[in-house]
């Protein structure tokens, strides 16, 4: 009986840990399939936290830190990710995250993760600039797989 038991409590304790886990994804310029997909337990404090910690544990290179991330899985940085699409159009690409779907404005290290946050996508995407006007950001660059990048 106190072995059943003890089994019960360990089956209880790890369905918990699941349960408040965080899956982080990155999902590249040409593809919804995501590069990296991870599930970790529940024990950072932020999504810049949570970040650093996969993508070291992962070996994967990029530029940046517990704020944020300026380049990963090779992606350009600088005048190498702009996109001149006219005189008067243009895009400019980097990573942004979005917890359970929803985009965050606020630096990596300043999103606080709650328990019931599940989901945390870093996702190579874009602003669009139209006559000198920011008209959109964050769009996911897959959706229009950007000739330079996606060969």
């Amino acid at each position: 009986m106190k072995i059943q038991l003890h089994a019960v409590l360990l089956g209880t304790c790890l369905l918990c840990s699941s349960a408040f886990a965080h899956t982080i994804e990155f999902i590249g310029p040409c593809s919804a399939t995501p590069l990296l997909s991870v599930e970790l337990g529940a024990k950072f404090e932020t999504v810049g936290d949570l970040t650093v910690y996969a993508l070291d544990k992962n070996n994967v290179k990029y530029l940046g830190d517990e704020q944020g991330i300026n380049s990963a899985f090779g992606t350009p940085v600088g005048m190498d990710s702009l996109e001149v699409l006219s005189d008067t159009e243009m895009r400019s690409y980097g990573w942004c995250y979005f917890v359970d779907g929803e985009m965050s404005l606020d630096y990596a290290n300043k999103f606080y993760l709650k328990p019931s946050d599940k989901k945390i996508q870093w996702v190579y995407s874009y602003a669009h600039l139209v006559k000198d006007k920011w008209v959109s950001m964050c769009e996911k660059a897959y959706k229009v797989k950007p000739k330079f990048l996606c060969k």
